[in-house]
C-alpha cells in the first residue's frame, strides 16, 4: 500500500482530471529534464511534417503514430529507470555491475524500439519519396 509522508495511506486520484493533470505534469517535467526525450519529440515533429508533405495514407499514419508513441514511451520508461537508480544510489554513483546492467538493458530497450521505428519510417516513406 502506498503511504503518504504523513504515514496515512496515499489515495489515488479521485477524478480523471486529476490523473490527466498529473500525467501532463510528468510529461512536462520529463521534457524539461530529459535531453533524449526532447530529441525524440523533435524527430516526431519532423516525421509529422514529412507525412503531411508527402500525403501519407491513413493506414501509414497509424503505423507512424504507433512508432513515434513507442519511441517516446520507451524513452519515458528509460527515464523512470534512471531516476529510480539515482534515488537508490544517490549522487555519488559508483556503478555496481547489476545496476549498470539494469541501466544498459533500459537503454537497449529504447535502442530496439528506435531501430524498429526507423525501419517503419523507412518502409512507409520510401514509396512516397521514390515514385
Amino acid at each position: 500500500m502506498l503511504m503518504a509522508s504523513s504515514g496515512k495511506p496515499a489515495h489515488k486520484n479521485r477524478h480523471f482530471s486529476q490523473s490527466l493533470r498529473h500525467a501532463l505534469l510528468g510529461l512536462g517535467s520529463a521534457f524539461q529534464h530529459e535531453r533524449n526525450l526532447r530529441f525524440d519529440v523533435f524527430a516526431a515533429i519532423l516525421v509529422v511534417i514529412a507525412g503531411l508533405v508527402v500525403h501519407v495514407s491513413r493506414q501509414d499514419w497509424l503505423w507512424l503514430i504507433l512508432a513515434v508513441a513507442s519511441v517516446i514511451g520507451a524513452e519515458l520508461a528509460n527515464s523512470v529507470v534512471e531516476a529510480l537508480v539515482r534515488l537508490q544510489v544517490g549522487p555519488n554513483f559508483d556503478p555496481d555491475p547489476q545496476i549498470g546492467r539494469l541501466l544498459n538493458v533500459a537503454a537497449g530497450f529504447v535502442l530496439v524500439v528506435s531501430i524498429a521505428a526507423v525501419a517503419i519510417g523507412g518502409l512507409i516513406f520510401w514509396p512516397y519519396l521514390w515514385r
